[in-house]
């Protein structure tokens, strides 16, 4: 365990932290490792078995390393946890400094490439699960079981994500559809079914590989559900920060 090295007197914990990333940089250290027992560990870098523990927090915070209690337990090194980079992002949206227009810009832009890259790669498969998500959502709809439906709509993305077969696309929406439950949490669910008309615009263009066709059903689609956020908001008199969409 010579690769850990001891650490300075000074903000210890930082450097304890810094030191894990460090090694997973270097490719010294993978996901499912675990690290030395906690005096070990701790002899090693020579810092206190407290500056440790510190470290340890903050690195599971991060979603870097779980914490495991009893006989097995330890510090383990975890595969990484999208939530992280969510749950940073709804603490900015609750502290005003992103807003609805934001989300929605970041949306149409990112969706963009996401409905390119998907149309070339779906399968069969994907295109069933995307139809089978219409289907339940609709459902839904018809029991009056409006924000379950939202959540299933909203949940349309991911699978749509999952159908580019890259995983930073799929991080990346993953974090956008979260930040997208918060406002929805917040404001209501709509109560039309203009989304599952536009659904089956986008179906049909997805499954005929017609990517311009596609992409364009996605971006009016997003527009649309922007300004009828906005008129929930202000029905509701919650007023996210906004800019005009185009």
């Amino acid at each position: 365990m010579s690769r850990f090295k001891p650490v300075g007197k000074q903000r210890t914990s930082e450097e304890v932290v810094n030191q894990v990333r460090g090694q997973l940089a270097a490719g010294e250290l993978a996901p499912g490792e675990r690290l030395p027992a906690e005096r070990e560990l701790a002899r090693h870098l020579n810092v206190s078995r407290s500056a440790l523990r510190e470290g340890l927090r903050t690195l599971e915070i991060a979603g870097i390393v779980e914490l495991r209690k009893g006989r097995t337990g330890g510090a383990f090194i975890t595969a990484g946890n999208p939530k992280v980079v969510s749950d940073s992002m709804a603490d900015l949206l609750r502290l005003g400094n992103v807003s609805w227009a934001d989300l929605t810009e970041a949306r149409i832009w990112i969706e963009e490439i996401i409905v390119r890259v998907a149309c070339e790669r779906a399968t069969p498969q994907d295109h069933a699960a995307l139809e089978e998500n219409i289907r339940q959502a609709m459902d839904l709809f018809e029991k009056g079981q409006l924000m379950k439906k939202t959540e299933v709509l909203i949940e349309f993305h991911n699978i749509l994500a999952r159908a580019t077969g890259n995983p930073v696309l799929v991080m990346v929406t993953r974090m956008l559809t979260d930040m997208l439950r918060y406002f929805t949490r917040r404001l209501g669910s709509e109560t039309t079914r203009a989304v599952f008309r536009s659904r089956r615009r986008f179906m049909k263009a997805f499954v005929a590989r017609d990517v311009d066709a596609a992409v364009k059903e996605m971006e009016r689609n997003l527009i649309k559900v922007h300004r009828l956020y906005l008129m929930l908001a202000k029905a509701g008199q919650v007023r996210p920060r906004s800019a005009r969409i185009a």
